[in-house]
């Protein structure tokens, strides 16, 4: 048995290590981390499912990146994990279909994550490729997308920016 709630600034400790546990100690040279770095996790898409006894057991995370020269908003889901004794119970899928649906209901149009494609088919994830989308450094057959809206690719292209990069952008454009 699990529940699923909004992530509190005292879990942090323990999904840290939730994360190297299912990811590694050397997770942030990944290249999803890059678009991570200097920028906040969406704070209303930070859930844990917790244990009996409160403890943290799952966790999940969105980011806000650009796509393509028009710089349109996605989010960059992950990372995802489940304590390695609680795999296999439904929570990572928990997670990610409750995520899903909040981030459809606050109004976000596309989500992007790197990641398995055989486990996150089932939740409607293609891969990103065909809809003309690349993360620069990543693999292409990893990079997957999923419309939370109708037509939400529809002329969105190009590579995935980290957001830090498209503030200051903006910053530059302004200036000028």
């Amino acid at each position: 048995m699990f529940t699923i709630t909004t992530e509190r600034a005292e879990d942090g400790p323990a999904i840290e290590a939730l994360l190297d546990e299912a990811f590694g100690a050397s997770r942030h040279a990944k290249v999803s981390y890059r678009y991570r770095a200097g920028v906040a996790p969406l704070a209303n898409l930070k859930l844990v499912a917790r244990d009996g006894d409160d403890a943290v057991i799952g966790t999940i995370r969105y980011w806000p990146v650009a796509i393509g020269r028009t710089m349109r908003q996605g989010l960059l889901l992950g990372p995802v994990a489940v304590a390695a004794g609680r795999q296999g119970q439904g929570i990572g899928a928990a997670l990610i279909r409750r995520t899903l649906d909040m981030a459809a209901w606050a109004g976000h149009e596309r989500v992007l994550l790197v990641g398995d494609p055989a486990y996150y088919s089932r939740f409607g994830f293609v891969p990103a490729a065909p809809l003309g989308i690349v993360m620069p450094g990543e693999n292409p057959a990893r990079l997957q997308a999923l419309a939370l809206v109708p037509h939400a690719f529809a002329g969105v292209s190009g590579a995935v920016q980290p957001w830090r990069w498209l503030r200051q952008r903006r910053g530059e454009l302004s200036a000028a």
